[in-house]
């Protein structure tokens, strides 16, 4: 069974709560949101999220931080806490590394760079490249045989492909890629898993194609493009 994350993004500014959690829940994690300190620690005790994002500048409560409560408190303590600043804020958020904090990172966010952080902290084996779920049109080549599929997921070293079909793993395919460009991409891969249709458990049959030949500007190329259609309709005059 497939399980879910769960991320608390707190920040004092409900915009910035609103864009972070948008991206997020793009990226298959189920989201809280906190505005100040006391609604933090109710949420990180009522709901038990597996890691929280917080501001550095998030309104304290009493005389204290509001990573120094959650490190006093003995139920929520040990989740996961990341720091959120400007760069120029990089002196105090390391100094939040010493008082228990797990990672921070710089605003403005990227969808790569929230999607590792997170990833590191919550997975046994973090995935490192950011996904897109888009719809589009391949052509994949193999054994002398070729066939139009669709794919539902795009990331820079690979391609989930949606079929109850599956390409046996380990086959070598060249696959033609129909997204928003001159041409058609083209690449070579392999197959590296599949995932079966299960009548008990609803998981999307399919398998997935990881690239094989890819150049660094096309892997660039292909990042840049999976971010766009994470963030393409999110207020860019919003900080995240």
């Amino acid at each position: 069974m497939i399980t879910q994350r769960t991320v608390l993004v707190a920040d004092d500014n409900q915009a910035t709560n609103m864009r972070m959690s948008i991206l997020l829940k793009r990226l298959d994690y189920f989201v809280f949101t906190a505005l100040n300190c006391s609604d933090v620690m109710k949420k990180m005790t009522n709901f038990n999220p597996d890691v929280v994002l917080m501001s550095l500048r998030l309104p304290e409560m009493g005389s204290g931080t509001c990573l120094g409560y959650i490190k006093k408190d003995a139920k929520i303590k040990a989740m996961p806490v990341v720091i959120m600043g400007e760069k120029t804020d990089t002196k105090v958020m390391e100094e939040q590394l010493l008082k228990g904090a797990s990672a921070y990172i710089f605003k403005p966010v990227t969808p790569t760079v929230l999607y590792q952080v997170v990833q590191k902290l919550t997975e046994k084996k973090p995935r490192a490249n950011v996904r897109a779920r888009i719809i589009f049109k391949t052509i994949l080549t193999y054994q002398n045989t070729k066939r139009v599929s669709f794919a539902s997921t795009l990331s820079e070293k690979g391609v989930f492909i949606r079929t109850v079909n599956p390409i046996p793993i380990g086959t070598k395919v060249s696959i033609s890629m129909d997204l928003p460009s001159e041409k058609p991409i083209e690449l070579e891969g392999i197959v590296i898993y599949t995932v079966e249709f299960n009548r008990d458990e609803f998981v999307e049959p399919g398998m997935c194609i990881q690239f094989s030949n890819i150049d660094k500007d096309m892997q660039i190329g292909l990042r840049r493009f999976v971010e766009e259609q994470l963030t393409y309709d999110l207020d860019p005059n919003l900080e995240l």
